[in-house]
């Protein structure tokens, strides 16, 4: 499995979550794309692709370490906006938490939108919201399960009602921490990947 920190740094989160994976049986590999806590707006397009290519990177050793198993992909927030980038590349399945599916790095000649790159996705995906996030638009939501819907891909969506953007981080100060949410959102991302990952 492949972490994608949310805010592409090994910060105390990522590791947790991380921990969170193994506990579960997976083989983790977290990615650090950077050394510092990155944001929306922070990277640049070029920084995105680069980020997307390494995913897909650590997706092509990965296998090969493992003997040919299947190998799938986890983020959240901008974390879950590369693994979405990155679902054309050779992953069995993708979950995202709260991507941007619109990023504000528009240009198009060097980087695809996160909603038009799963268009071409070669994974099943998992995309899951908060119904009350102030920082994807209701708008992008439904955006992204039309396409998800259209795709031949066993994929799925959950938006979790009553929460918002970082409804699954119990960091110190988080006033949008659930951790029923959290807890459902554990076991959602297990049982998805024991049926598109650990399933012969």
């Amino acid at each position: 499995m492949i972490l994608v920190p949310k805010r592409w740094c090994l910060d105390k989160s990522a590791l947790l979550s991380a921990q969170a994976l193994a506990n579960t049986g997976f083989a983790v590999h977290a990615l650090e794309l950077s050394k510092t806590p990155r944001g929306t707006d922070d990277p640049s397009a070029q920084e995105f692709v680069a980020a997307a290519q390494a995913v897909r990177q650590a997706a092509v050793e990965l296998r090969a370490s493992l003997g040919g198993g299947k190998v799938g992909a986890v983020g959240a927030w901008i974390g879950g906006s590369v693994v979405l980038l990155a679902s054309d590349g050779d992953l069995d399945a993708c979950v995202a938490v709260c991507p941007f599916v619109h990023l504000p790095q528009s240009d198009s000649k060097v980087l695809r939108q996160p909603l038009d790159a799963v268009r071409e996705a070669n994974a099943s995906i998992l995309a899951v919201f908060g119904e009350l996030d102030g920082e994807v638009p209701i708008e992008d939501v439904r955006a992204l399960e039309r396409v998800l819907s259209e795709s031949p891909q066993t994929d799925e969506t959950y938006t979790y009602a009553g929460v918002g953007h970082d409804f699954f981080d119990n960091e110190d100060g988080n006033t949008e921490y659930r951790e029923p949410a959290e807890r459902d959102l554990w076991l959602r991302i297990d049982r998805f990947f024991q049926q598109r990952v650990l399933s012969k």
